[in-house]
Formats: structure tokens, sequence, C-alpha cells
């Protein structure tokens, strides 16, 4: 239960502190007066952002703080957990326990969140804000016909929010490993990409051939030898003709050598009488052993200078390959080509682990998943069985609020056919949990509010006022014996009036009877019923604008409610109806 608000430099609020009771307490004021004001600074300890207009004076901080009072055993775990404080869960269940739950907002915008004095991130301070207190605003009514908002307030009446907390945090789960395996698979199959491109590019280095050429140079020097092969033997032959074949070779000329024994022939009388001729002629007898060698010599060559076709394309395709090999990869030499061959040989099969590791995360998915669906089928089985009977019990209240002939049908198809025995297996048939709000439901409320016409989808046939009407009596279901739960609602009663709007605050106030309800309403037949009434003044002070709070007491709620009938010049008429109305306010 909510025990004491205080606002300090909140839009018109300058500061503001009001203690708070149980049962129904209701707000009124002129409109303009600030009356929702409240309700946006309740909505700051929900996560709402702060804008700029929150800030009556921009340079200083807005502060927003609310005391809760509570033995629930579910907003004491919470807290322990949210402010690592062990020691609330050793105290005794039984005791209420105080909660202090405070923002405060810079002028910067930056958020200082507090529960019990211990730091917390805003999303606690939302998380323990929303076990403690529903803020029912004029947008709620209005999206009721959305099928989130449905969602969330039918698992309120069949009390599954922790059934649905169960099942979103094993569907984070589950949706954290997918993405973790998703992420690994992908990374694989880049490895498997790179590893193939490594592998493709090692073969082809395998294949060169690298270590039949020393450099490059040599291969060119091989390949020149055979293109030219067929004139160089030619040329050799006849230089072999020319140096040592005589005329039958030289094309009828002497060759080198016949000259020179020839020329030595003539010198032979002489060696032996002349030394230095004899010299001269020595030399010239070496010279014709050479001769014969560099003919032997050109024979030979000639010989191996045969023209071979498939070593010349062998040589050709060899030169090819290797200046392509240098080119694909930047390099300049036979070496560096090698030394590229041998890097990659290492980098082959150097991730080992890669498939063990996928196949662990294959695992830890595959039971998250499990778990996920598993807590689908717990909240799915919940909700069937704590809505069984929603229709008759929301028609009923439903009824009370004016609408006799209203229809309510909670329709839901499942995802899967379930077996009927709950102790059977499911077949999943591949089927994967989408959100972390339906599960495996596919949950719409179909509604009519007239005799003879079908229910059709809320969305397509509720007005206004009807679904403010629903909204309410969908609320009034919710198991709040025991929790002291604290429910802020925002004109609610919009669009109705009358009777419709006498039983909507009756409504209101039995709901107050297990539970703190705050009201802030335009029609007086539902302010009388109020266990409390505070009014909402906007005033001007020293040319300041401000809001001002005022708890009533009974002449003055007599008073303020006359204004509600009749208007600022209210008569005696209306006052004796207010009067009537705060006398009468306990009846059924």
């Amino acid at each position: 239960m909510l025990t004491r608000l205080y606002i300090r430099n909140f839009a018109l609020i300058s500061e503001l502190e009001v203690p708070l009771g149980t049962g129904l307490t209701v707000i009124t004021g002129e409109t303009g007066a600030g009356k929702s004001i409240l309700l946006d600074a309740v909505g700051l300890l929900l996560g709402d952002q702060a804008e700029g207009a929150h800030f009556k004076d921009p340079s200083l901080s807005c502060v927003v703080e609310m005391e809760f009072n509570t033995a629930d055993p579910e907003v004491r775990a919470k807290c322990a957990e949210l402010t690592d404080d062990p020691d609330l869960l050793n105290r005794d269940a039984s005791q209420a326990m105080e909660f202090v739950l405070r923002r405060e907002i810079n002028p910067r915008k930056r958020s200082r969140c507090l529960i019990n004095d211990a730091a917390v991130a805003l999303r606690d301070l939302k998380a323990l804000a929303a076990l403690l207190l529903d803020l029912s605003g004029q947008e709620e009514a209005v999206a009721v016909d959305r099928r989130q908002t449905q969602i969330l307030l039918l698992d309120e009446v069949a009390g599954c929010e922790v059934h649905r907390h169960r099942y979103a945090q094993a569907y984070r789960h589950w949706k954290t490993l997918r993405k973790e395996l998703e992420d690994c698979l992908a990374d694989l199959e880049q490895r498997k990409r790179e590893e193939e491109r490594t592998l493709f590019f090692w073969k082809e280095l395998q294949d060169a051939p690298l270590d039949a050429w020393e450099e490059l140079g040599l291969l060119e020097s091989a390949l020149a030898v055979q293109e030219n092969a067929l004139e160089s033997g030619e040329k050799l032959r006849g230089a072999e003709a020319v140096l040592d074949e005589g005329t039958s070779g030289n094309g009828g000329q002497p060759s080198v050598s016949d000259t020179l024994r020839a020329l030595l022939q003539t010198f032979g009388g002489l060696e032996s009488k002349d030394a230095e001729v004899g010299a001269w002629t020595e030399r010239l007898r070496s010279l014709l052993y050479q001769t014969q060698e560099l003919a032997r010599d050109a024979a030979d060559l000639a010989d191996q200078r045969i023209p071979d076709l498939e070593a010349t394309a062998l040589l050709r395709e060899q030169l090819d390959g290797l200046q392509g090999l240098l080119h694909k990869h930047r390099l300049g030499t036979l070496e560096a080509l090698r030394g590229l061959r041998a890097r990659l040989g290492e980098a082959l099969g150097s991730t080992p682990g890669v498939d063990e590791a996928k196949a662990v995360l294959e695992e830890k998915e595959a039971h998250a998943l499990e778990e996920a669906r598993q807590a689908a089928l717990r909240l799915h089985r919940a909700r069937t069985t704590a809505l069984a009977d929603l229709s008759q019990r929301c028609e009923a209240k439903l009824a009370r609020l004016g609408m006799e002939h209203a229809r309510l049908l909670w329709k839901n198809e499942p995802a899967l056919v379930l077996p009927s025995n709950e102790t059977s297996d499911v077949d999943w048939q591949g089927w994967l949990p989408q959100d972390a709000l339906q599960g495996l439901d596919q949950s719409e409320l179909w509604f009519s509010a007239n005799p003879g016409q079908d229910p059709r989808p809320l969305a397509q046939v509720a007005s206004g006022g009807e679904k403010s009407r629903l909204l309410l009596a969908l609320k009034s279901l919710v198991r709040e014996e025991g929790r002291n739960h604290t429910r802020l609602f925002d004109e609610i009663d919009a669009g109705i009036s009358g009777e419709t709007a006498l039983r909507m605050g009756q409504m209101l106030a039995e709901m107050g009877q297990h539970q703190q309800i705050i009201l802030i309403t335009h029609l007086p037949q539902i302010a009388a019923l109020g266990d409390a009434h505070w009014h909402i003044t906007k005033e001007v002070q020293n040319q300041q604008t401000q809001t001002a709070l005022h708890i009533l007491d009974a002449d003055q709620r007599r008073l303020a409610l006359a204004r509600m009938i009749g208007g600022d010049r209210y008569g005696a008429a209306a006052l004796e109806q207010a009067a009537d109305l705060l006398k009468n306010r306990k009846a059924p």
C-alpha cells in the first residue's frame, strides 16, 4: 500500500508531500488544474522518460518519492534481489515492511534511482514499482482493444504474471543462446570459407613447380633454349662443319682444322731450327686442338638442340603459371611463393575446437528451447484453467455497470494442437517462441454490447465508454487479497454518467475494501464514494502558477461536490444533492 507521496519541482508542483490511507481515494479538480500531474509523476517511477516540461524550475532537480508498506513476499524477494540485501528475506514474513522508491532527475535529464537508499538502475526501480502499483490511464482504456493490452489484463485476472515472467525469462534466455549459436554458425561458415580459400591457394602453390626451379630466370633460360633449339642446332652444325668437317661438310671449302693442319705442315722443318718459330707453331697446334674441341662441343650442343614441342609447351605453361602466381599474390620471387606456401600449410587446421564449441552451443540452445516450450505450455494451461469462466464472471460485472446484455468471449487458438491429457507428450512440430508475452496463445477478446449482435473483435465494436467499463470489470476481477496492492485510475469514468457512473463508483469502492484505489474523476457520484477526497487547484502566487493539493474534510467535501454538480454558482439544490450523495455513499 502507498503510504506517502512526495513530489518536488515537477510541472506546476513546487513541493508536495501527502500521506495516503487505505480504501478509495478520489482526486477532483477543474480541467487543467493539474490532477493528471500526480499520475505523470508516478509514471516517472514506472520508467517514463523525463521531458523538459517536467521541471518547474529548469535549474533544479525533479524528485518523485513514494513510500509503500507491504508484507508481499514477492515484493520483498524482488527488493532483496535488486538491492543485494539478503537480510530482507530473513525478517518475519508476516510483518509489513516499508519500501521507499525515489527517482531524481537533474537538469541534464540524468536519473538517479534509489530503493531504500540503495542506488539501482531505472529498469530495476521500474520492476519493483510495477509490483507495488498499477497505473491505468485513459490510454489503457483506449488501448484495451489491442491484443498486447488484453493479454496483460487477462494475466492479471488469471494471476498468471509469475508464469508469464518465468516464460519471458526462459524465452529471453533461449533467444540469447540462439543468437550466440547463429553467430557461431556464421563465424564457422566464414572460417570454412576462409579455410577453403586457404586450402585452394595452398594446393595451387603445392601443385606449382616451385621446387623445380631455384629462380624464375632459370626457367626463362630453359624456355628460351627450347624455343630456339632448331635455329641453334642448325647454326651449331654449321659451326662444326666450318671448324672440323672439311670440304665435305663446309660447302666444298676447307675447314678451319684442315687449314691449321696444312699450315702446321709448312712449318714442320723449322720447329727444330728456330726456337721462336717452334714456340709459335706450338701455339698454332694448341689452336688446332681448341678448334677441334670447339667442333666437338658444337656437335654435342647441336645433338641436344632437338626441337621438342611438348617440352616447350610445358616450360611455357610453368612460366606462365608461376608468373601468374607472383602477380596474384603480389610477390616478386619464387622464394617468396615458397614461404607463402609454408604459411598457408601451417594455417590449415589451425582452428581446432570450433566444431566442439558449436556442438556445446547447439546442446545449450536445444535445452533452453525445451525450457521455453515447457514454460509456454505451463503458462497456457494456467491461463486456460483460470480463465475458463472469464465470460460469465466479466459479464456479471458488466451487468452491474449498466451493460446487462454485454457478452464477452475469450478466443484463444493455441499455436499447436495440444493433447487433452496433460501427462501426454506434446508434438512441438518445430514450434519456436515468437515473443515474451503470448507464448502458445493467440488470444483475443470478442465483445458484443447489444442483444442480437454476435460478438466480434473488441476493436471493431466497443465504444470508448464501453472500453472503460470493460477495463474496470477486468481489473475488478484481479485477485489482490493479502497484497495491499495500489491501483491508480485516471478518469476511467470518461464517457459515462448517471446510474452507470454510480455503479462504477460502487465497484471501485468495493475494490478499495481489499486494495488501495486512487482515482481521478470528474463525476460527483463517484467522488462521493471515496474514503478520502483530494482536491487539486491551480493557484498564482508571486506571479507564479502552481498546483496545490487539499485534503478535504466533510464540509469542504460537500462544497466540492456541490461545485461539481452545479458549477461555481451552485445553489441550495446542489448542496442538498451533495449532502445526499455523502450520506448514502456506503449504500449498496
